[in-house]
């Protein structure tokens, strides 16, 4: 081995590999940061896998009766949000038949349809919230608003709390006559167009509940592929510097050139 201060040589055998301190300085900086960086992809996979264990263990707890729950009242922060998305509840009331609405460019099993909202009158309290119930194909009409079948009488209902986004501006509604068509689902516009107030989640019918249609709504699933694929890029990248700084700093391509 021999050096100069700011440079210095291995010896093995044939093989000569020169190391200069500044430059193998950059190298080692940078192959730490792309594996700091697949290392934090994997861990935004191992996050997400977490979350949805979690919300698929929801939906088996004992449903927690509507009525219980809170803040009653919204805009709901993130984490409020958060806590309440997909929890299994259950309410006792009334559907409120005469103010269904539609909320249009809803797909399942690739056709084209809505998803039907029908307000729903809580037994204690007189509160109201949105029930969705699912998915349903376009009627005949010019119009293809669809047929809502009544539902009279108490009912008592399951199903899965969903908070829905908040929109960047209010939410544009079509039709004269009820069921009224929503573009995306606007709890306060519907509050509004009720002049009812209304609760700040949309109940998600469970299996075979009274007034459910097809459950189209997505599974709990989240996408761990993309995480992975970009940690296995900045692994990549990492061998690839070092590779290419071996190959830089030393003899071997020549002594393969000459074999």
């Amino acid at each position: 081995m021999a050096g100069s201060g700011v440079q210095t040589e291995l010896k093995f055998g044939k093989l000569r590999i020169r190391i200069h301190w500044l430059i193998a300085t950059c190298v080692v900086l940078t192959v730490a940061l792309l594996i700091n960086l697949g290392l934090w992809q994997l861990g935004r996979a191992a996050d997400k896998r977490e979350f949805q264990h979690a919300m698929q263990q929801r939906q088996l707890e004992t449903p927690i009766p509507l009525v219980t729950l809170t803040p009653r009242t919204g805009p709901l922060s993130e984490e409020q949000a958060s806590d309440l998305e997909n929890l299994s509840v259950s309410a006792t009331g009334q559907y409120w038949n005469a103010a269904s609405f539609v909320v249009a460019f809803q797909f399942f099993q690739g056709a084209p349809g809505f998803e039907l909202i029908t307000p729903f009158e809580l037994e204690e309290g007189g509160e109201f919230v949105l029930v969705s119930r699912g998915w349903v194909t376009p009627g005949p009409g010019t119009d293809g608003m669809p047929y809502i079948p009544p539902l009279e009488g108490p009912q008592t209902l399951r199903g899965q709390l969903h908070v829905p986004a908040p929109l960047p501006s209010r939410t544009q509604v079509e039709g004269d006559d009820w069921p009224l068509r929503f573009r995306s689902l606007d709890i306060d516009r519907a509050a509004e167009l009720m002049e009812r107030p209304l609760l700040p989640w949309v109940v998600r019918l469970g299996a075979n509940e009274p007034g459910i249609f097809a459950r189209h709504w997505p599974a709990v699933t989240v996408n761990t592929r993309m995480h992975i694929q970009y940690a296995l890029q900045w692994f990549g990248m990492a061998l690839i510097v070092l590779v290419l700084a071996f190959l830089m700093s030393s003899n071997f391509l020549a002594l393969q050139r000459r074999n």
